[in-house]
């Protein structure tokens, strides 16, 4: 099946419509709707396949693309890279890969990130075991100096672009391998997979009717906490997640977390795949109750979303596009009648052959059914609504400015056929100076709405860690209450415990809360001065233009909600206890509460601090994009007076020049009058196209017209 074939026939339909109008457009608003086509055409839709480590997410990929042992499948805890298989994007090339190096500083991160909770946890917790951390990060930095030697220091901040890739190719950057060979090996895989921030894989594939980017993440229950970071932040950028859960172990803690964050954002979708459903005992009895559990346990946990839950078997699709003797042998030892009992159930059918009895329990195909139509209906529409928004602001704005000059010449042509050049001459002037008048004022508004908005966006990202940190200090104080009552429990069964584990579950809800509040509050004081931004431009043309810009509004915006993945990047904190100290050695030991719960808040403190930038900075970039998408609106109505104003700049520079001639010469009158009606002629014309063209931009008509 071909997915988003839907969406391919709406945006062909709408790149048709900007191109006919780029056209007739003129030539001062031509590049305005080049622009909207570019924008068209380096759309993608983007989609992550997350999960926990070792539940076959790069399985289904290499299934889901019908390539075969392509992605490596059994990554160790080494690895950090998110792997981008392009597809089908504008101006990438058609085969081959990028893979990109840290930078220095971005690999100092990596490397020393950790150094500052560490300093402070050896610190304030005596014996605290940082030996983890530690040695994550130094293994990860000699590792990759071993295996690259002299060129480790110059690969940072560069990268390596193949025309042709291979998987033992792909390997040298992402899988971490067993590194049998020194420095002089250039084989063995791995070898820059330690600082390889990003994979950029190319790829042309007729069955995606759009753009796509499929993500393969590394594992959000990762042990390398590097990794498990890096996940959280390819999620913010993505729009749809295929979320592969294990058949054996379907939804932990962590998978519900996870989906509690995903579900937040309303503008995206979320897809389950139960995947290796072929390791269940009997699977044909068993999948059904693992779905059905899935459900229930989410639908507990999340009761305002629905979720799309398919089950099915990566491994099955692979052995059903395998042309080996290994694989036929195994078909056929497995296309017994537990594989048919259980696709009757499943499906109400079993096919005719061997092949595609394992390529339907694979389940493969239902999530491509379900993506295309998440991508036709969600993503892909929401984009091209915003598209065709900004379309019709600008084609009202040409229009009303054709009109405006439409009746100008008409004007123009009254005077000068009534023997009266200088007064339509003076007429124009006029003009001239008045839309040099609202262009100030236009120019003005905007400045202004830039300004108030520039202050709302410094005053939110202030309030925001603000809040951030104020939810970190009410989850330290709720704990300071739960670590105490666990002391005082453990106080009479014998010596207080050394350490304790602080689930970081309750935080997140915290810091979740106060994202969506002050994004709330943000964006309502975004969209105000927007909404009084374009009143004002509206008032400044009204003098020229009446009641022409009425179609410019602010439907369709990007960014009405902001939820960041950000959040699941920590799990847990280990918290060593403080002993109160004392001469009195023979007393039993005791903890020192006040001691402890200032070491747990400077630790939290300094090991959220990225994270929490991190999540301020994609804040800052929401709130960013919906002012930039309603500044641009309010811009429309600056081109449209600036092309206005052009366009009589040049009538009267060319048509004053030849008055002399035109008191000497009645026939060159003549000419010019018939010159200028052969110019409205071409404005009522443009004035016609525009309007079809907004018609046929009507989203049910556009859907009709695809």
């Amino acid at each position: 099946m071909q997915i988003a074939r839907s969406q391919r026939k709406e945006i062909d339909a709408l790149r048709d419509t900007l191109l006919s109008i780029e056209g007739v457009a003129g030539r001062p608003a031509r590049d305005t709707f080049a622009q909207l086509r570019v924008r068209l055409d380096n759309w993608a839709a983007r989609v992550a396949v997350i999960g926990q480590v070792k539940a076959g997410k790069s399985s289904f990929l290499n299934a889901f693309l019908g390539q075969q042992d392509f992605l490596p499948s059994d990554v160790n805890p080494w690895t950090s890279v998110v792997t981008n298989l392009r597809i089908n994007l504008a101006g990438d090339p058609e085969t081959g890969a990028r893979f990109e190096f840290f930078d220095e500083t971005a690999w100092d991160e990596i490397v020393n990130g950790g150094s500052e909770v560490r300093r402070l946890t050896e610190q304030l917790l005596p014996g605290f075991d940082a030996d983890l951390l530690r040695a994550q990060t130094e293994a990860m930095k000699t590792r990759a100096q071993e295996r690259l030697g002299a060129y480790y220091q110059t690969l940072l901040g560069t990268h390596h672009d193949y025309d042709v890739l291979t998987p033992e190719l792909l390997q040298r950057y992402v899988c971490a391998g067993h590194g049998d060979e020194g420095p002089g090996g250039r084989s063995e895989p791995g070898r820059y997979a330690a600082i390889t921030r990003v994979a950029n894989l190319y790829f042309r594939r007729p069955e995606f009717a759009v753009p796509t980017v499929l993500t393969d993440t590394p594992g959000v229950n990762d042990p390398f906490l590097v990794r498990d970071e890096f996940t959280c932040r390819s999620l913010d950028k993505s729009d749809v997640f295929i979320v592969v859960l294990s058949a054996h172990q379907a939804l932990t803690e962590v998978d519900v977390a996870l989906m509690r964050i995903l579900a937040q954002q309303d503008d995206k979708d979320v897809i389950v795949f139960i995947n290796r459903i072929d390791e269940l005992d009997d699977f044909d009895t068993d999948v059904q109750r693992v779905v059905g559990d899935v459900s229930r346990r989410l639908q507990a946990a999340i009761p305002d979303v629905e979720f799309t839950i398919h089950a099915g078997s990566a491994w099955f699709a692979d052995l059903a596009l395998r042309g080996d003797d290994e694989a036929a042998l195994m078909r056929e030892a497995l296309d017994d009648e537990h594989l048919h009992s259980y696709l009757h159930s499943a499906y109400g059918f079993v096919p005719a052959t061997e092949r595609e009895r394992f390529l339907l329990a694979s389940g493969l195909e239902d999530v491509k059914r379900t993506l295309s139509m998440v991508i036709d209906h969600g993503i892909g529409s929401q984009q091209i609504a915003q598209l065709v928004e900004d379309a019709r602001a600008e084609i009202a704005a040409l229009q009303s400015a054709t009109r405006r000059e439409r009746d100008s010449i008409q004007m123009q042509v009254e005077r000068m056929s009534a023997n009266n050049a200088q007064a339509a001459f003076n007429a124009l002037e006029r003009e001239l100076e008045q839309l040099e008048g609202i262009a100030t004022k236009v120019e003005a508004a905007c400045a202004t709405a830039v300004k108030e908005i520039d202050g709302i966006m410094s005053r939110s990202t202030t309030a925001l860690t603000s809040a951030l940190d104020k939810a970190i200090a009410d989850f330290i104080g709720e704990q300071q209450e739960h670590i105490a009552t666990r002391l005082s429990e453990s106080a009479t069964a014998g010596a207080p415990p050394t350490r304790m584990e602080i689930d970081l579950l309750p935080l997140r809800a915290h810091l979740e809360e106060a994202i969506t509040a002050r994004y709330a509050a943000a964006r309502a004081e975004i969209d105000k001065v927007l909404d009084n931004g374009l009143a004002g431009t509206k008032a400044a043309a009204a003098g020229a233009f009446e009641s022409e810009t009425d179609g410019i509004t602010m439907e369709g915006l990007p960014g009405d909600d902001f939820a960041s993945t950000l959040t699941l990047a920590r799990k847990r904190i280990d918290l060593g206890l403080i002993t109160a100290r004392t001469w009195a050695f023979w007393r039993r030991r005791e903890i020192d509460l006040a001691k402890t719960m200032d070491a747990l808040r400077q630790i939290t403190a300094a090991d959220l601090r990225p994270a929490i930038q991190t999540i301020v900075t994609a804040f800052s970039e929401a709130l960013a994009a919906r002012a930039v998408a309603g500044q641009n609106r309010m811009q429309v109505i600056r081109r449209m007076i600036e092309g206005a104003t052009e366009e009589r700049s040049r009538r009267l520079r060319s048509d004053k020049a030849r008055m002399e001639q035109i008191a000497r010469d009645p026939e060159e009158l003549r000419r010019m009058v018939h010159r200028l009606h052969g110019q409205l002629e071409v404005l009522e014309r443009r004035i016609q196209y525009l309007a079809v063209n907004d018609n046929t931009l009507c989203r049910t008509t556009l859907s009709r017209a695809a």
